[in-house]
């Protein structure tokens, strides 16, 4: 069976209870990617599921060694640095053993890894997006069909912007005891994103494809 759900950094905690609730429900994670995921239908075994997050492993085989003393068997890992563990489930199993981060530090200094780029991204696409508003602000009003994939890319960059920000305030409030705010799901502005981008390729195709005039 395969699943093609699709989590940003910051929903790791999202794709850990999802795939806690498919293995409860006799889905069993066989491996996990970023846009892509294959399960097995078992009902014999429940597992729990975690994520680590590093890029740069100087001894793979010793990673894993590490995992699997503290009980935690590797499934596999994403090209861009994410790692899938499980071990069985048992009601009577100690809550620090269902984590595998199970003090506040240890957590942190694996989201310090990403913490800082989401933050760096939003700045970068609110920046992009404001140059491209300018550029088709420079032609003035009303907006000419020439500028319409400009303004829809422009629009692209202020809405990742926007979400990049909202998800790095999040995690900030989470980490200082505070309540999570808003950030849409990835499930949502993933789609907007790639609706807008095909619409801007539509209209690009479109002025290519008028018959010039001399």
């Amino acid at each position: 069976l395969n699943s093609h759900k699709f989590y940003a950094v910051w929903e790791y905690k999202r794709e850990e209870n999802d795939l806690n609730e498919a293995s409860k429900n006799g889905l069993q994670l066989i491996k996990g990617g970023c846009f892509h995921s294959t399960f097995r239908r078992d009902h014999s075994q429940r597992y729990i599921y975690q994520l680590d997050y590093c890029t740069k492993i100087p001894d793979m085989d010793r990673y894993i060694e590490c995992f699997r003393d503290a009980g935690w068997e590797y499934i596999n890992s994403t090209f861009n640095g994410w790692h899938y563990f499980r071990r069985p489930y048992s009601p009577d199993l100690d809550p620090e053993d269902a984590k595998i981060y199970t003090d506040r530090e240890s957590m942190f200094e694996m989201e310090n890894r990403w913490f800082a780029r989401i933050r760096a991204a939003s700045v970068i696409f609110l920046l992009m997006g404001l140059v491209y508003v300018g550029i088709t602000l420079l032609h003035g009003f009303p907006v000419a069909a020439e500028q319409i994939p400009l303004l829809l890319e422009s629009i692209i960059f202020l809405l990742l912007s926007a979400t990049f920000f909202l998800a790095w305030r999040s995690v900030s409030q989470t980490r200082r005891g505070e309540r999570a705010g808003f950030v849409p799901p990835t499930q949502i502005i993933f789609p907007v994103v790639l609706l807008l981008l095909l619409r801007s390729e539509e209209h690009t195709s479109e002025l290519q494809s008028r018959p010039h005039i001399s």
